[in-house]
């Protein structure tokens, strides 16, 4: 593991106790992998960081030219190999323990580089998820599209979902409408349809969603994005998650329901698409 905190690359790094996202979650962050050696999708990362940000009304005092080579110095301490980067930035640490932000706390930007394999394979096994009883944060509270430090009501959604034996969970929103996993986009394949959830019902714009978006309009597959029930689910086919971490991660089980192919011939073409895109990232663009 390799930590650039302020663009100081070591193995360790430490931040003050009073740093506002180490007590409440007061920070926005983006997790990139790289392919080949490159990080894919920095930029759109960095953007979607930026909004997050804004969201928070945290300004973000460096250029993103800045972040992309700080992320790059990383990659080049790090060595050959392909890895996990989370980019955080924390609102910093404050002079006293309060909600209220001090006016002169400055932002800390941090870098965390893990080893991941360098040649991912598509899950032939798959995720059992359960329907969560846990409701997913209304978009009026803390709105999913931001990607915050706050992530209790994942973490206690995904608890007991291991609790209750699965591997992860599905969140409904306040009108039961299922919205996303605990940190993955959720896709199914109902009556030769590829059907993602739209962003209304409360998700993370997922840039991997959006890649694949890009992709099944390029092969001129039939897909939607609609709202979708927990019964909706017992009529699809096939089903995967897509994540910057997982790519695409197949599910063989939702709620109750079996799925009759896991991973689908749906899954696996996409999963050979995406891989093509992330190899040739910067060398040409999407078809």
């Amino acid at each position: 593991m390799l930590i650039n905190l302020d663009g100081h690359i070591a193995p360790t790094a430490s931040l003050s106790v009073l740093d506002r996202g180490f007590l409440y979650g007061d920070s926005v962050y983006e997790v990139v992998r790289t392919y080949q050696g490159r990080p894919f999708a920095l930029q759109e990362h960095i953007d979607r960081l930026r909004r997050s940000a804004e969201y928070l009304y945290l300004e973000i005092p460096w250029f993103d030219h800045h972040i992309c080579t700080e992320v790059k110095r990383t990659i080049a301490a790090a060595g050959k190999g392909d890895y996990y980067i989370r980019i955080v930035v924390s609102r910093g640490a404050d002079q006293r323990i309060s909600l209220l932000p001090d006016p002169q706390t400055r932002p800390r930007l941090l870098i965390i580089l893990l080893p991941v394999d360098s040649n991912p394979q598509l899950s032939e096994t798959g995720l059992s998820l359960e329907i969560s009883q846990r409701e997913r944060v209304s978009r009026n509270a803390l709105d999913p599209a931001a990607k915050t430090g706050n992530y209790l009501n994942n973490i206690l959604a995904l608890l007991e979902a291991q609790r209750n034996g699965k591997d992860d969970a599905l969140l409904l929103n306040s009108f039961g409408q299922i919205t996303e996993a605990t940190t993955s986009n959720l896709w199914i394949v109902r009556q030769g349809v590829i059907e993602t959830p739209v962003t209304d019902v409360g998700i993370l714009h997922g840039i991997t969603r959006s890649v694949l978006l890009t992709i099944l309009e390029r092969l001129g597959l039939p897909h939607r994005q609609v709202v979708l029930k927990p019964e909706d689910l017992e009529t699809a086919t096939e089903a995967f998650l897509s994540s910057s971490v997982r790519l695409l991660m197949p599910i063989r089980e939702l709620g109750t329901y079996g799925l009759p192919e896991c991973p689908g011939p749906v899954t696996r073409q996409l999963w050979q698409e995406l891989l093509r895109v992330m190899a040739h990232q910067d060398r040409d663009s999407l078809p």
